[in-house]
């Protein structure tokens, strides 16, 4: 039997550095996330006009998508506060299916959105910053 997730796909816990302790980003949820690697093109005459790729040579990336709430929860603040430095921080990514994704990010992508009356939201997309591992 098969079951779907719907509405959350996962949930985003994050940190600074490896002694720190995780700090679950309260009120968001991992939206999307894409997984790419380019490949290394060593063509030459003799392939026969077919193209030769060398497996596991290209620059690999993970981009996440986030969608939630403000909450001011320490981990938003963390996410927040390195999307206007610049700097990576250790994420833990939990996607469906229990899929847990750790290693480094940067915040490539932040917005917030709030009209009068309603919540406050923010979207943000998450690209990884070095090899990335399942646990």
């Amino acid at each position: 039997m098969t079951s779907s997730s719907s509405g959350s796909q996962g949930f985003l816990r994050i940190r600074t550095s490896e002694p720190d302790p995780f700090h679950l980003v309260e009120g968001v949820r991992v939206s999307g996330w894409s997984l790419s690697q380019e490949g290394v093109d060593v063509t030459n005459a003799g392939d026969g006009a077919w193209r030769r790729l060398i497996a596991g040579a290209g620059m690999r990336k993970l981009e996440v998508s986030l969608n939630g709430l403000c909450l001011a929860s320490p981990g938003e603040v963390i996410l927040r506060r390195n999307a206007f430095t610049g700097a990576a921080f250790e994420a833990e990514l939990t996607l469906e299916n229990e899929t847990v994704i750790l290693g480094p990010f940067i915040a490539t992508e932040l917005s917030s959105d709030s009209a009068v009356s309603e919540e406050a939201t923010f979207a943000a997309k998450l690209l990884s910053a070095g090899p990335i591992s399942l646990v």
